[in-house]
This record gives C-alpha cells, structure tokens and sequence, in this order.
C-alpha cells in the first residue's frame, strides 16, 4: 500500500506543479508565489488529492479532468492549513516537516497565500468543467456546512459533540474528495459512498489524534502533543487511547468490508483504511 500511494503522489506531484505554472499564480507578485509555493511543499501525504484522483478513475471521468478536481482539494487543504497555524488560530511553528507559512515569510503573508490558495481551489474547478452542483457540494463541504465551522467550533470549544466537531473540520473535505467526482460525472448521488467517504474522514481524524498523543515531532512533520497541551476536543481525550484505537479498527474492518462492493475494481480503496490505522505519520 506505501509504495501504491507513493506512485500516485509522485505522478500527481508531477502534474500538479506544472499545471499550476498554467494557473494564474504565475501572475502573483514574486514573494506571494514564492511563499504559495512553499506552503505547497515539504512533507506531505496528498491525501486528499489522492482519493480524488482514485474516486475520479473509478467514476470513469477524464485524467486532465481528475487532475484539476484533484490540484483544487490540494489547493484548499493547504489553505487551511496556512491559515490554521496562524498565531490568531492554532499557532504552530512547524507544518510538513519546515517552518509554517507565517514562521518564514510573517502573518499577512500567511493570510494572503491561504487567500490565493482558496481562489485557485476554484479556479482548478472551473478549468475542469465542473458543473454548478458540484461546485456548491465543494462550497458546503469546505464552508459553512463543513470545514471552516468546524475550525470555529475547535478554536472556540463550542461543542461538547467532538464526532460532529471533527466531521465538519475533517471529514467533510475528505468525504468530498470521493464524492465530488462521481457528481463530476454526472452519475446520480450514491448515499452509500457519501456515507463511505464520510466514515473514512473519520477514520483519519482518530488516527490523527492517536499519532498526536504517540509520536514525535520530527516523525509527524508538526508539532506534536499539541492537542492535549491546547486541551483539544479530540477522540482520544473524549475515549483514551485504548478506546480510541477500538473504534478506528472496528471502523477500519468496515469500511474495507464495504469498499469491497462499493468499489470493487479498486486496490487502493479496499486497503486504505488498514493503512490508515496501521501509519506512522
């Protein structure tokens, strides 16, 4: 599985900085696209980017099509992340194993590229032709309805529901990864994989917080500990860590379990959520 998703983030690594020399980044002043740049590098999983390109293969839609579906759930992941290690938000120092945006080129900056990265989310969807539907799924998903409120909620501690917290922080994004290219394709809306999609954002959530509470920092790529240092809403300070690990294996069996029927053609859907719960950072 680490050497199948590593061949499909090096392909799309590959494509994705060339098709972001076509994209109206390269008429960003020098800095800005210096630092845009930036925050899309260093280590990372391209994770979501990732499912896109495996769910658009499995909806039958076009590899340039996937390519651009697949650049914009990057674009919008790394915005967020800019954004959420800003001193105001979550502020840490250190994001994909090198100094956060904001550490290495100052706070407004910081603010700008997440705003530049946001637009070229959008940007990459109209480039692929995406219909009006799927463009509001992808505004809810990474809005009000999901990504953004549920960073409110996190900063702010405002719910005692941690699972819905992280649904909408993390799940959403994740869930629309695999479900967006299927509206992409014009196939109708399957709740079945909606739900899959969901579940596995889930999944990544729990195990992200037992990686929090179990790793270092030079392993992860980012500060590590710091849920429990902030007093964060995560799974393992709602169940324990032996409760937490439970969870994410009876969820991990089945979603394998369901991916076998869901998406039969596909490898790396049916052993995905093993990996996620079996991964090191």
């Amino acid at each position: 599985m680490q050497e199948l998703l590593q061949n499909i983030k090096t392909r799309f690594e590959r494509d994705f900085f060339a098709l972001l020399r076509k994209s109206s980044l390269k008429a960003a002043p020098t800095r800005l696209k210096e630092a845009t740049l930036y925050s899309l590098s260093g280590k990372n999983k391209r994770f979501r980017p990732i499912l896109a390109l495996e769910a658009a293969r499995l909806a039958g839609l076009e590899e340039i099509r996937a390519l651009k579906i697949a650049a914009a759930f990057e674009c919008l992941h790394s915005y967020s992340l800019v954004h959420d290690d800003l001193p105001a938000m979550d502020d840490d120092s250190m994001r994909r194993g090198q100094p956060s945006c904001h550490i290495q080129y100052g706070e407004a900056t910081a603010i700008l590229v997440g705003d530049l990265l946001q637009s070229c989310a959008f940007e990459f969807l109209a480039m692929a032709d995406v219909e009006p539907r799927a463009i509001l799924y992808f505004a809810r998903a990474v809005g009000a309805q999901g990504m953004v409120s549920g960073q409110f909620l996190d900063i702010e501690a405002q719910t005692s529901n941690t699972l819905r917290l992280h649904r909408m922080k993390t799940g959403r994004l994740i869930e629309a990864a695999v479900q967006l290219p299927y509206l992409v394709s014009e196939q109708k809306l399957r709740l079945s994989v909606l739900r899959w999609g969901r579940t596995l954002g889930l999944l990544f959530q729990i195990t992200d917080d037992l990686l929090d509470a179990s790793q270092d920092s030079v392993t992860l790529g980012k500060t590590a500990g710091k849920d429990l240092a902030q007093n964060k809403k995560t799974v393992v300070a709602l169940f324990g860590v032996e409760r937490a690990q439970e969870k994410a294996r009876a969820m991990a069996t089945k979603l394998s379990r369901e991916a076998k029927s869901l998406f039969a053609s596909s490898e790396l859907f049916r052993y995905l959520p093993q990996y996620l719960i079996e991964r090191s950072a």
